[in-house]
C-alpha cells in the first residue's frame, strides 16, 4: 500500500524501545456525508482501530466499523487509499510509538446495528456521527486550535485533507 503521509515528530531518542501498531480506518460516505466517530472532547476520527492477531486488513476493518458504528461493511466495495505512518514519543511511557494506519474507502449496508464500544470508549462518549467533509475539516481544525496539536488529531485532520484533495481533484 502506498504511503501517502509520514508524520515523524522526531521527539524521541532512537535507543528507546519501539511499540509498533498497525491499524485500519474506513472512509465511508452515507448520503454524501462522512461517517465518523466523535467523543465528548469534540474530537472526530474515522472509524477503525488496531488489527487483532490473525486478522487481515479487511476482517479488522469490518470488525472495527461494526463495533464503532453498528454498520456492516460491504466487503467487495473496499478500495485501498493509502497508509499514514506516525512516529513519536509515547504519551504514556518512555517508548517510541510507531503506528501505521491503513486507509480504505468502503460502503456499508443501510441497516445499522448496535455499536459495541469498549469501556474506555463509552467513558469518553464515543458516538457515530455524519458530517460533510467540509464540516469534519472545520471541526478538526478547531480542535487543533483549541486543544493543541495532539498527534491523533493531527493524523485525522491530515487524513481529511488528503481525502478532500483526492475527491476535489477528480
Amino acid at each position: 500500500m502506498e504511503k501517502i503521509l509520514i508524520m515523524d515528530e522526531k521527539n524521541y531518542t532512537p535507543d528507546l524501545e519501539e511499540i509498533c501498531r498497525v491499524a485500519v480506518r474506513g472512509i465511508i460516505f452515507i448520503d454524501g456525508k462522512l461517517l465518523m466517530i466523535e467523543n465528548n472532547f469534540g474530537e472526530v476520527k474515522l472509524p477503525g482501530g488496531g488489527i487483532d492477531g490473525g486478522e487481515d486488513d479487511y476482517e479488522a476493518l469490518a470488525r472495527e466499523v461494526k463495533e464503532e458504528t453498528g454498520y456492516d461493511v460491504i466487503l467487495d466495495t473496499i478500495v485501498p487509499f493509502g497508509e499514514i505512518e506516525e512516529k513519536r514519543l509515547s504519551v504514556q511511557e518512555p517508548m517510541i510509538w510507531h503506528q501505521i494506519s491503513r486507509l480504505y474507502f468502503c460502503d456499508v449496508y443501510p441497516e445499522q446495528g448496535i455499536c459495541n464500544y469498549t469501556e474506555n470508549e463509552r467513558k469518553y462518549g464515543f458516538r457515530q456521527v455524519l458530517y460533510t467533509l467540509d464540516e469534519a475539516l472545520e471541526i478538526s481544525r478547531k480542535m487543533l486550535e483549541r486543544e493543541g496539536k495532539q498527534a491523533w488529531n493531527q493524523r485525522e485532520h491530515n487524513t481529511l485533507l488528503l481525502i478532500r484533495d483526492l475527491l476535489y481533484s477528480s
